[in-house]
């Protein structure tokens, strides 16, 4: 007893004050926003996976399996309760967010030998308005690799070289290109080591990325599925995926500005201070081999590598979160640098005074964000399968919305097209593109539900001959239903969807 007491002591308060903080801050913003296509198609494959499909095999996508199971912890849970789906694995989310705080907390109070550092770098991150969204909102993958990432730092940090291992593995496997960001942390760490400790460190890194790698993959090869397995994780980021581009600067500023608002210049600002701190502390890490110096060298590497990565592949906002853990603990660096330089007092003013700034930003972000979006789009699922044929079936082509709110499953793996994946279905669909036209002409689903018609070139012979558009509901998907449930249905069903969210 008297040990727990004294571990119990030992436990530094503020680090459970800011879950705390952070806790309030995400549940002002709630758990009804709106359920988009990414999101549905991560909640869809967690649903699958409970049911005993694995993932790639329910629903085939570029990113880890990860990205499909820790979601799936969440239905898990929910249904074991009572508890709806979706609420499951946003609370889960939650949850992850929380420990994001925490650890990061840590890693910039360990990392930078200041408490206030640490709090300055937590509350900022409670600023990011994109991480608090899917806190919340999810669940999204990102959220998942930002814990996973900052556990690898950490791990960096205090030169446990296996749990560093194992952590950039569960990164990678949670969206692969988080790969370069914990890889080159860890090895240029590990680089100033020096010789004699140099390779036990690179074997016990090698050793664990190899656990949950071969676990994962003995888990696909038991289920049967390690065609899939490969094909999404591997083949078709490799051979098909045409990822976007960070040109034209001013539109991809204008998204992020979008989605982060101000505390978008916080990143930046945080992005460049971690990197001039490394760059700054090199030359003496390497001489000197103190662990901080090396985490901090590594993580500005891995910030650069990362940054270079996303000029070139970038395809939405969201991408961005994977340098978010950098951005904090650039901005924990500066705050340790104002303690530091700022004398007696005025250096803790400034930073208590940065913290609780932060701390009201991330509440009105979170107020101003709240919304009910969700509560619509179930009532409009649920009234279009309503008014429609008690035996209506659904087939998703970018839609996967109605599928997660009415827990229906959807006749293919295939739902998503874009950037490459249409290549794909189109090597390994008999016939290609054009027999998998023809099997949906063959099978005629009640509903279609897609998210962008005029991307589906090879689908819209079938949609002009055999379907009616009746309206696009909350998420930007289109609804169309097949001619034969007749008129009367159809102006029954035009009358329901309230239009996408603006």
């Amino acid at each position: 007893m008297s040990t727990l007491t004294g571990r119990v002591r030992r436990v530094d308060p503020l680090g459970p004050l800011l879950a705390v903080a952070a806790v309030v801050v995400f549940l002002v913003q709630g758990f009804d926003s709106i359920l988009t296509r990414d999101l549905a198609l991560y909640s869809y494959g967690a649903q699958q996976t409970v049911e005993g499909v694995p993932p790639y095999v329910s629903v085939l996508n570029r990113a880890g399996p990860l990205a499909h199971l820790v979601p799936a912890v969440g239905v898990g849970a929910a249904r074991i309760v009572g508890m709806d789906d979706i609420l499951g694995m946003r609370l889960l989310m939650l949850l992850i967010s929380v420990a994001c705080v925490w650890v990061l907390y840590i890693l910039v109070r360990d990392l930078f030998h200041s408490r206030l550092a640490g709090v300055a770098s937590a509350t900022a991150l409670l600023t990011f308005a994109g991480f608090v969204t899917y806190a919340v909102g999810g669940p999204r993958e990102k959220t998942t690799l930002t814990l996973f990432v900052l556990l690898a730092f950490w791990a960096v940090l205090k030169q446990r070289w296996l749990v560093a291992g194992v952590c950039v593995a569960l990164a990678t496997l949670t969206w692969q290109p988080s790969f370069i960001t914990g890889l080159l942390a860890a090895v240029v760490a590990i680089a100033g080591l020096g010789r004699t400790a140099l390779l036990p460190a690179a074997l016990r890194f090698a050793v664990g990325g190899l656990i949950p790698t071969a676990v994962i993959t003995a888990g696909f090869a038991l289920a049967g599925a390690m065609t899939e397995f490969l094909d999404g994780f591997v083949l078709i980021n490799w051979r098909y995926t045409t990822p976007g581009r960070f040109y034209g600067f001013h539109d991809r500023v204008e998204l992020l500005l979008g989605a982060f608002g101000v505390s978008f210049v916080v990143i930046l600002t945080g992005l460049v201070a971690i990197m001039v701190f490394a760059a700054l502390r090199a030359r003496a890490a390497f001489r000197s081999r103190e662990a901080p110096d090396l985490a901090v060298v590594g993580i500005g590497v891995a910030t650069f590598g990362g940054v270079v990565w996303s000029l070139f592949v970038f395809n939405g906002w969201a991408d961005l979160m994977v340098l978010l853990p950098s951005a904090a603990l650039g901005v924990g660096a500066l705050a340790a640098e104002v303690q530091e330089r700022v004398p007696g007092r005025g250096g803790r003013s400034i930073l208590v005074g940065w913290s609780v700034v932060c701390l009201l930003a991330g509440l009105i972000s979170s107020f101003e964000n709240r919304e009910h979006t969700l509560d619509r789009q179930r009532a409009e699922v649920d009234a279009m399968f309503a008014a429609a044929p008690s035996d209506a079936t659904m087939l998703s082509v970018g839609g996967p919305e109605p599928l997660v709110l009415t827990h229906r499953t959807n006749p293919i793996q295939h739902q998503m097209f874009l950037a490459g994946l249409e290549d794909y279905v189109d090597d390994t669909w008999p016939g290609g593109l054009e027999g998998l036209t023809e099997w949906v002409g063959e099978e005629q689903p009640t509903f279609i539900a897609v998210d962008h018609p005029g991307w589906y070139d090879w689908l819209a012979p079938t949609l002009e001959e055999d379907y009616v558009d009746v309206g696009t509901s909350p998420g930007d998907f289109t609804w169309y239903v097949n001619r034969s449930v007749g008129s009367d249905t159809i102006a029954e069903l035009r009358a329901i969807p309230s239009g996408p969210v603006r």
